[in-house]
């Protein structure tokens, strides 16, 4: 292990002499601290106190990884909290959902040796928890060499990451690399199953369930998804929805949303593409029949609306009648379903879900979602939730209910067996 550690050190250091420039273009914030240079201002908010240090890549991981932290703080915890991120994003959400929860934030170090080492010992944390797929090998080993436990929160091994880990030294290396956790807590079985095939050990390996199911169904506000509803006008035009689109589906969604209008003239389309930016382009598809309208210059009388700032589709999901959701056409490995279904909104989607994929095999096989190949098929799936009318919200609100029910409190469960090594 150790040669294997000296080559991936090595392989890294002539990665950041090459690459050193372009990821300060990429990264435009905090790369001293990306270099593990910490502010001493930062540092002195820790009293000398050594602080728990969670790392959550950007936006979707922040949701997994801020719930385990105030489910710390619910426990009675009263020592420090850092949390870091890779993106800015990931830092505005962590803002959002935990700011009073946790002590400061960090920009992750890049994984070379010096940078990891630095970070270490500034901070010199009691543990280090890591959200969902992160799995950074230096700073795992440095964890290890100075025996600082390390944890995997939420863990997935997607379809994905599965079928890169598959043959050859692949296997072996990834092995290894999980193995310098202490513990990895995932989400479900078929997750503890591929580690334990790997290899890594089945003592080490614990089924919590997803801890952004709790996060998800605290962001629920219905007073102000009911606002939103009413500003929009439903019921009396129902709404559907198009969340997080990429280049190429839009065309798809619109298509399918004429399919709809054919038979239902009073239904609404609401696009958000994933990318806010893109909202002028989108709206430049939109056949001229249609009354088009911008959200952030809203009025009546629209047809389709665009989304064109970002923090609003959250809301506009529980305002929807149902929700096709991007990145699922395109092949981007689909985006996060659970949102509009934490609702009890029913679920559409193309042939990619690779990102999600256990909750689309858990919602297919209870009858909440449908997975389309086509406009063809979106068309058919709306029209069928809309021939349900109002009676079909109450089917899908106790599927909904169903589906959660099951996963409420990995966070907190999570965390009564880390602080054990506290």
């Amino acid at each position: 292990m150790s040669l294997l550690r000296g080559l991936y050190g090595g392989a890294i250091d002539i990665f950041f002499a090459l690459s050193h420039k372009k990821l300060k273009a990429k990264y435009t914030e905090g790369n001293d601290e990306r270099q593990g240079l910490i502010a001493p201002e930062k540092l002195a908010a820790l009293r000398g106190r050594r602080p728990v240090w969670v790392h959550a890549v950007s936006v979707g991981e922040v949701q997994a990884a801020v719930p385990f932290i105030k489910a710390a703080r619910e426990d009675g915890w009263e020592g420090p909290f850092v949390i870091s991120t890779t993106t800015q994003t990931g830092r505005a959400m962590a803002e959002r959902l935990g700011k009073d929860l946790y002590d400061f934030h960090i920009y992750y170090p890049w994984d070379k040796n010096l940078f990891v080492r630095r970070a270490l010992d500034a901070l010199n944390p009691v543990a280090f928890a890591a959200a969902e797929t992160e799995l950074w090998p230096n700073m795992l080993s440095e964890c290890r060499d100075r025996g600082i436990p390390a944890f995997l929160i939420n863990g997935r091994i997607s379809d994905r990451t599965w079928a890169r880990v598959q043959g050859g030294l692949r296997r072996p290396l990834a092995c290894g690399a999980y193995s310098l956790f202490a513990s990895l807590f995932l989400r479900d079985e078929e997750d503890r199953e591929r580690l334990a095939r790997l290899g890594v050990e089945e003592k080490k390996l614990f089924v919590m369930g997803d801890g952004k199911i709790d996060a998800l169904l605290a962001r629920r506000n219905e007073a102000a998804r009911d606002k939103l509803a009413a500003e929009l006008g439903e019921p009396e035009r129902p709404i559907f929805i198009a969340g997080s689109t990429h280049t190429g589906e839009d065309e798809k969604v619109l298509a399918a949303f004429a399919i709809l209008r054919g038979r239902r003239p009073e239904a609404r389309l609401v696009i958000a593409p994933r990318h806010p930016e893109r909202a002028a382009a989108v709206a430049s598809l939109v056949p001229a029949e249609y009354r088009t309208a911008m959200f952030s210059g809203l009025t009546a009388g629209w047809d389709v609306l665009i989304i064109d700032r970002i923090g609003v589709l959250f809301d506009l999901y529980g305002a929807s009648r149902s929700a096709f959701v991007g990145g699922s056409f395109a092949d981007k490995g689909g985006q996060n379903i659970l949102e509009p279904f934490s609702w009890g909104v029913p679920v559409q989607y193309g042939p990619h879900m690779e990102d999600f994929a256990h909750a689309s095999r858990a919602f297919l096989a209870m009858g909440a979602a449908s997975q389309v190949a086509d406009e063809e098929g979106l068309a058919r799936a709306w029209l069928a939730v809309a021939d349900e009318g109002e009676g079909g919200r109450e089917k899908w609100l106790a599927l909904s209910r169903e589906y959660f029910d099951k996963s409420r409190g990995a966070s907190a469960r999570t965390w009564k067996i880390i602080k054990k090594y506290l």
